[in-house]
């Protein structure tokens, strides 16, 4: 059996290699970002502008070369966050099989994640449907069929009148289906924040 000290060590060891991951790929994000936009930038100049052309080649030059770099770091981490996630599933399944007082808060914890996983996409499946509404996409009695039922399937209603024109009541329910979205988005973030600080121990 493998000591427990090596899971937790493994288990730091992971963390950072994944904390490193998502530095990187936010940086490769920005860059990558970087270089599109002085890349229309050189297509755009003129030819008469030899040295804007000269120097808006350079800079994608040198967003490539540094995407380059962040690339080749992003192979070194490897499947950072996979391992890390892997990891953290195994000790999960060690504490709540255990009689570790942690066991017990890791299942409550799951299945409020599990409900979140279903509410979450639900609600905002809803909200796009207001939105939809809104925008006038499709016939209107159809849209706002669809409005009620996903509105209604997250424990919300939409005003009779909303059907008659009243965006202003449409409006209200989209407003209120993307603070609760944002509310469960959240809420999911401290859960996995426990949840991580529960396995790490």
């Amino acid at each position: 059996m493998i000591p427990f000290e090596m899971i937790d060590e493994d288990l730091r060891t992971a963390r950072r290699r994944a904390h490193r991951w998502e530095e990187l790929e936010g940086r490769r994000t920005v860059v990558s970002a970087l270089m599109r936009e002085a890349q229309r930038e050189l297509d755009a100049a003129g030819v008469w502008d030899q040295e804007g052309v000269a120097m808006r080649a350079a800079r994608v030059g040198a967003y490539r070369m540094v995407l380059a770099t962040v690339r080749r770091e992003l192979a070194e981490v490897g499947p950072a966050r996979e391992l890390y996630e892997e990891l953290l599933l195994r000790e999960e399944r060690r504490l709540t099989g255990s009689a570790d007082p942690r066991g017990a808060e890791l299942l409550g914890i799951g299945r409020l994640l599990a409900e979140l996983d279903v509410e979450l996409p639900a609600g905002e499946r809803a909200r796009a449907a207001g939105l939809a509404l809104l925008d006038g996409a499709g016939g209107r009695e159809e849209t706002l069929a669809e409005f009620a039922r996903r509105a209604e399937a997250v424990g919300m209603s939409v005003p009779a009148q909303a059907g008659s024109g009243g965006d202003v009541e449409v409006e209200q329910v989209v407003k209120q289906l993307g603070e609760r979205c944002r509310e469960l988005k959240r809420l999911r973030d401290r859960l996995h924040a426990r949840r991580e600080a529960l396995l790490l121990g």
